[in-house]
């Protein structure tokens, strides 16, 4: 079903506040592949006619919960420095998959079960959280501060890998002492020296 508003318009707020919190509580408990649009309408009572209105597809509510979601954790102010910004992002997304509902959304984006739509959503959200390390390592860039030759998607990765993987295979909360050790071996390998 197509929605009936164009892509561009935005939900109302009320509607909003209403929808995201019952999405990422039910893609934490279910995933990607058991999303359902009417299983969360009924266990959070809402109009399931007036999510398909603004969203029209799962896939579209999906994604617009993950970015909400990122959306908790999404400006990394400009401290001036690579290694400054590189700590105020790993902390962020700390802060964020050391919390019971993050890693348990973390965890439900990782599961991969083969369904074509599904891996196309998980990458729309991949995508997403890229774009908020992506800003730290644009602005490092701007200044002058990366190496000659530095991959984006790499530079990112180098920081948010480590913190996904620790908090997709443990419960131990992520500490700032990793969060150091982490931004320190990505300062090292993309600072222009």
């Amino acid at each position: 079903m197509q929605p009936s508003r164009s892509l561009d318009e935005s939900v109302p707020a009320d509607i909003r506040a209403r929808v995201m919190p019952a999405a990422l509580d039910e893609l934490a408990r279910w995933g990607v592949e058991r999303f359902s649009i009417e299983a969360m309408a009924e266990r959070h009572h809402l109009d399931p006619a007036m999510i398909q209105r603004y969203w029209g597809d799962r896939q579209r509510l999906i994604v617009d919960a993950a970015l909400a979601d990122a959306e908790t954790f999404s400006s990394v102010p400009d401290t001036g420095s690579l290694r400054g910004d590189l700590l105020m992002l790993a902390r962020k997304l700390t802060d964020r998959i050391n919390s019971a509902q993050g890693r348990t959304f973390l965890r439900a984006l990782a599961m991969d079960h083969g369904g074509h739509h599904d891996e196309e959503t998980r990458r729309m959200l991949w995508r997403a959280r890229f774009a908020l390390g992506r800003t730290v390592i644009d602005r490092a860039r701007e200044r002058g501060e990366l190496r000659e030759g530095v991959n984006t998607l790499a530079a990112v990765q180098i920081v948010m890998a480590p913190l996904n993987v620790r908090a997709l295979y443990s419960d131990v909360p992520v500490d700032d002492r990793y969060c150091e050790a982490i931004v320190d071996m990505a300062w090292h390998a993309l600072a222009r020296k």
